[in-house]
């Protein structure tokens, strides 16, 4: 039905695929769902304060820190390839991203959300997407000592979702850089993990 987000989970690395996150829809899209469709029924401009709400993020024992946030009204500029191009072509009005470590800075992971006029221009803007050759969203890098200097240029584990008129992405890797192992699957429940949270700044709009 209209308005039911479709969900991903998929790697973005720069070597071979190593594995896939579990596919995870948030909840509260059913009664009330098609609110979000179209800026006409969901006016309100997304800020980063209420987009990333809190400093930290704790997932499976593990606590996360923020260290950048960046908002843009220049769609094309937090992304890459085609798929900026799909941004623009597709009226994309702001892209809102935080980026996040763990305390052993581990892990760096950049997770988002990408605005357009109506559900139909969020779902042409995703088919230009193509992670295998790292056409989607730009990962935020943090400042230096964050433990997130590299994760624009790392391999990782993307996840994302549309719902409404809405991009939901997350972008996890390992903070030195290296291109996740076959072992290293956890990174992608991590992904996962912040797409749902942020997903959640999406049905506070539903619910209140």
């Amino acid at each position: 039905p209209s308005g039911t987000p479709t969900a991903e989970g998929v790697v973005q690395a720069t070597n071979q695929p190593t594995g896939e996150p579990s596919p995870t829809e948030p909840a509260g899209e059913a009664g009330g769902h098609s609110v979000l469709n179209a800026e006409a029924t969901d006016p309100q401009k997304l800020s980063l304060a209420e987009a990333f709400p809190d400093k930290k993020a704790e997932f499976n024992g593990v606590a996360y820190t923020r260290v950048k946030t960046d908002m843009t009204g220049k769609c094309a500029k937090a992304a890459i390839g085609k798929f900026a191009e799909a941004l623009d072509g597709n009226k994309c009005s702001r892209i809102v991203r935080a980026t996040y470590v763990d305390g052993k800075k581990r892990h760096a992971i950049t997770t988002g959300i990408a605005v357009f006029p109506t559900r139909e221009d969020a779902l042409a803007a995703d088919k230009a997407k193509n992670l295998g050759t790292n056409v989607w969203f730009r990962a935020l890098p943090g400042g230096s000592g964050s433990g997130a200097e590299r994760v624009h240029i790392a391999g990782g584990y993307a996840s994302g979702l549309v719902w409404g008129r809405y991009i939901v992405f997350s972008y996890a890797t390992n903070a030195d850089g290296h291109t996740p192992t076959a072992k290293e699957k956890a990174l992608g429940e991590v992904s996962g993990a912040f797409r749902d949270n942020t997903a959640l700044v999406l049905e506070r709009r539903i619910t209140g």
